[in-house]
């Protein structure tokens, strides 16, 4: 009976591994993590940004979703071209699962976008960990003396290879965070990734970085690669790490030296405003913003519209900006400089009809003062 019960636990876990509810057996901290993460909620259903955005889009009248590739592959109707857009179970609790970032083999390069190409084995994980690099754990049963004792290497959920590179140098986040272009071939946005052999960044070192809690509870690793990647909750604070900001007292006022360290352009996404604030006495003195403001006949519209770059003025990679402030200080002038960004461009947002407050914040990344420096 032991060995029935043993076969039918384990064959239920063959069964529903293409749920994500299944990794949370064993990688109950990660699952926890990743329930929370723009990943779990990237459908229109939970997702109120890219809802309003798509209820603009003129193939929504026709039931004509478009965006499943990168936005629900997990609801497998819909990526294979299905017109009919519903809130499902996979919809609105894993539109992009656990299975569609670790079964990604490799990553198609494509002229409107890249293209994320998955491994046909069901149940065959990719991931990364140094210490094992290079290997390839299989699920086998290893059976002795005639059978009468068996054992079991790796696991029954699942087979883990370490080998696949893409997941070392982060190229595997980029079937979908690379860039975008319309069918006329304009270019919506693009990370603008540059490599670097002074600089060890890749996708998940920055936007996974180690955290406390092992990433699977059959081990204790004491630390795992934190699955809570969003631009809503703490994690874009993690930003502030690869951004430096110095002032200094000049002539004729005020220069800021802010310099970008991430091996990609900062505030691409056209929905994005990226914002530096300038306070003399805590009195705002100036707002500088960054932005890539696309369009048409040198007017703002929606990304599928558009044919033209109205206005850029992003921090690119590894990019040093300087900016002269002139205004009149006294001795005892304290001024203070805030960088940040709003998910959602303000004007955007009242076009679009967003009025959640928790949408709408801005959202501090570095701020220093004077008696800082």
């Amino acid at each position: 009976m032991l060995r029935i019960v043993l076969f039918s636990t384990a064959l239920t876990g063959f069964i529903l591994a293409a749920s994500s509810i299944t990794c949370k057996v064993c990688h109950p901290v990660i699952y926890k993590e990743y329930s929370t993460s723009i990943h779990a909620n990237s459908s229109i259903y939970n997702d109120p940004i890219f809802k309003a955005v798509w209820s603009k889009h003129p193939l929504s009248k026709e039931g004509k979703f478009k965006c499943a590739k990168c936005h629900t592959p997990n609801d497998k109707a819909v990526a294979n071209g299905s017109t009919i857009l519903q809130p499902n179970t996979i919809q609105k609790s894993e539109p992009i699962s656990c299975q569609n970032c670790h079964q990604i083999e490799t990553i198609h390069k494509g002229k409107f976008t890249d293209k994320n190409i998955y491994h046909k084995k069901e149940k065959y994980f990719y991931s990364a960990n140094l210490a094992k690099k290079g290997e390839k754990i299989l699920f086998k049963t290893n059976s002795r003396f005639f059978g009468l004792i068996n054992s079991t290497t790796g696991s029954p959920y699942h087979d883990i290879d370490y080998t696949n590179e893409n997941y070392y140098n982060g190229n595997m986040c980029l079937g979908c965070h690379s860039h975008k272009k319309t069918e006329n071939g304009f270019e919506v946005c693009s990370l603008e990734v540059k490599k670097s052999q002074k600089s060890q960044q890749t996708c998940i070192s920055c936007h996974m970085p180690k955290t406390l809690g092992s990433f699977v509870n059959l081990k204790d690793s004491h630390t795992h690669a934190s699955h809570a990647a969003t631009l809503r909750g703490e994690q874009y604070r993690y930003l502030a790490k690869f951004i430096d900001l110095v002032i200094n007292r000049t002539e004729n006022g005020i220069r800021i030296e802010l310099k970008n360290r991430a091996n990609h352009a900062l505030f691409v996404h056209p929905l994005r405003l990226g914002q530096l604030r300038v306070s003399l006495n805590n009195k705002l003195l100036k707002n500088l913003n960054f932005q890539r403001v696309i369009g048409k006949n040198g007017k703002p519209t929606m990304p599928w519209l558009a044919d033209s770059v109205l206005k850029d003025t992003t921090l690119k990679a590894f990019e040093t900006r300087i900016i002269d402030i002139n205004t009149t200080l006294q001795k005892d002038d304290k001024f203070n400089i805030t960088l940040g960004y709003y998910l959602i461009n303000p004007k955007a947002a009242k076009k679009l009809g967003i009025k959640d407050k928790k949408l709408l914040e801005f959202r501090v990344m570095k701020s220093i003062s004077s008696n800082q420096n």
